[in-house]
Formats: structure tokens, C-alpha cells, sequence
């Protein structure tokens, strides 16, 4: 027993404390070693009071160590469950569950994720409830409301889709949307929308992804305000607009076109002059056209920003 343990806790509280580990070494190390650095910060602090007894002193060690156990019991690491225990007796709640996988992640990327399976499988144990919460954590991170909270949100949400009717692809889509609040729900109907038919076209994520976001975004703008939402004339401007875009992005990428947003917006340009100018009724002709008029425009602008960059 270290000294200052049995200065202020006594060798029969302790001894009284350490018996109901029932000889389990870990948890007796980790509650000794908590309770001697607790004591030793107290005591500098001169943060003891004279009415201070071995049960009061003993208090925050011992919601320290219940929780210790609890998380060790249900198979997190080592280094999950102190933080976890940490964060308890400090009243801390936020972000528990990123906190602690961050932790544990700096040590070990591998055990960070078992952990993070571990804390899945005692709220649900779905896969795509699984999935959402563990790609939150690792690529998106802190979060407003718990992630084990979002995560709910998300798995009711996309049962629901899948019962009346929508793919799988959409229900992960638009549930995933809704369940993070930051977007209206028109731009994630939109947006699933679109992501789910790019990829069941065949496309890439990286296209799905860029043609959804833009379309989403475009008809948003349209649908939410007031008075037109069935402005058919305005919503299929708007998607026009989504195809120009997503057709310029499509070529800069398979061209390699170094600076594609630039190229984007010439042939973005030149694709709705050409579809609202009445010029042309056959699809390749148009196509040709557009793509033609559009390296034009990205070749002056080319020419024009290095003559720019000689200049200065």
C-alpha cells in the first residue's frame, strides 16, 4: 500500500475496497494507481478538508474504477476504458464515444476499430447502423449531438425508406443526409435521387457524388422558394443546369484537364447557350457542338490567365 493511500483512505477501507476486485490484478493496479495520484492532487492542492473521511475520499475513485470495470466487462481496450472513466468523473459527455476512439486510435488504429465495433454491437448490432456510425467517427468526427444518437436517427430513417419502396442505396443515402441535420430535405430527396441512379447506371462514387451534389443544390435553391415550387419551367433549368455541369466534370476527368473547375464552367456555359438557342435537333450534332465551343472558351481562358501571369 503506498503511503499516502493509507494516510488518508487507511489500510482496512482500502484493503475493504480492494477485496471485492476478487483478485483481479488489472483492476486493482488501475484503481490503486487512480487513487494514489487522486489523493497526491488533493493534497497539493490543499483541497482535503478536515471533515473529509476515507468514504468521501473515496467517491470519485470509485465511479472511476465502477466505470473502469463496466467498459472492461463488455470488451473495450485498456486505454477505451480510461478515457471513458476519465470523461465520467469529470461530467463530461460530449463526444464520449470520439474521444475515447481517438485515444485508443493514437496508439492503435486496429484495436481503436474493434472498439468501435464493440460499442455497436451493445446499441444495435446492425450493419448499416455499424457502418454509419464508424464511418462518422473516423472520416467526419465531432459532432453536435452524441453519434450514438445520430446513429439511431439514421437506422430508423432508412428502415422506413426501404418500407415504402426505395432502394437500398437510397435509404443509406437519405437517411445518412437527414440523420446529420445540416442539409433542408429537399436537397437529400434530391440528392439520394440522383446519387442512387448514377451508380445504378454504373458510374463512379466520385461522379454520383459530384452529379448529386450539384443537382441536389440547384433544385433546392428552386423548390424552397416561395411560390414556385411547381415552377416546371425553373426546376428543369435547374436540372439542366446539373447536367451541364456534371458533363464538363466528366470530360475534364477522363481528359485529366488540370484545371477542370475552370473548364466546367465554359462548357457549362456553352451547353445551356446551345439547349435554349433552338439551334439543334439532333443529339450528336449538339454534343459536338457544345464540346467544341466549349475548348474554344477554355483555351482563351487559358491563354488569357497566362498572359496575366507573364504581366505580373
Amino acid at each position: 500500500m503506498k503511503p499516502i493511500i493509507e494516510k488518508y483512505i487507511g489500510k482496512k477501507s482500502f484493503e475493504e475496497k480492494v477485496e471485492k476486485f476478487t483478485g483481479n490484478m488489472e483492476y486493482e493496479e488501475v484503481f490503486t494507481s487512480f487513487l494514489a495520484n487522486f489523493l497526491k492532487d488533493l493534497e497539493e492542492e490543499n483541497a482535503i478538508e478536515n471533515d473529509d473521511t476515507s468514504a468521501t475520499l473515496l467517491q470519485v475513485p470509485n465511479s472511476y474504477i465502477d466505470c473502469y470495470i463496466d467498459c472492461r466487462q463488455n470488451g473495450f481496450s485498456k486505454i477505451w476504458c480510461t478515457t471513458r472513466a476519465k470523461l465520467r468523473i469529470m461530467h463530461d459527455n460530449n463526444n464520449t464515444v470520439i474521444r475515447c476512439y481517438e485515444n485508443v486510435a493514437e496508439v492503435n488504429k486496429e484495436e481503436a476499430l474493434k472498439d468501435l465495433h464493440v460499442f455497436c454491437n451493445l446499441q444495435n448490432g446492425d450493419k448499416r447502423y455499424r457502418d454509419f456510425l464508424v464511418d462518422y467517427v473516423i472520416n467526419k468526427g465531432y459532432s453536435e449531438r452524441p453519434i450514438e444518437e445520430l446513429a439511431a436517427d439514421f437506422f430508423k430513417i432508412y428502415k422506413k425508406q426501404l418500407e415504402i419502396g426505395k432502394s437500398e442505396i437510397y435509404a443509406n443515402t437519405y437517411a445518412s443526409l437527414i440523420a446529420e441535420d445540416h442539409y433542408h430535405e429537399i436537397y437529400c430527396e434530391d440528392y439520394a435521387l440522383i446519387y442512387d441512379q448514377s451508380l445504378t447506371l454504373g458510374k463512379s462514387e466520385e461522379y454520383a457524388e459530384q452529379y448529386a451534389k450539384k443537382y441536389a443544390s440547384e433544385l433546392v435553391d428552386v423548390k424552397r422558394r416561395a411560390g414556385i415550387h411547381d415552377d416546371e419551367e425553373s426546376l428543369e433549368f435547374a436540372r439542366d443546369t446539373a447536367r451541364a455541369h456534371i458533363n464538363g466534370w466528366d470530360y475534364a476527368t477522363q481528359n485529366n484537364i488540370k484545371e477542370k473547375d475552370a473548364f466546367i464552367d465554359c462548357y457549362s456555359n456553352s451547353y445551356l447557350n446551345a439547349l435554349y438557342s433552338d439551334e439543334f435537333t439532333k443529339q450528336e450534332q449538339f454534343d459536338e457542338k457544345v464540346l467544341k465551343v466549349a475548348l474554344e472558351k477554355f483555351e482563351k481562358h487559358r491563354t488569357q490567365t497566362l498572359k496575366k501571369t507573364k504581366l505580373n
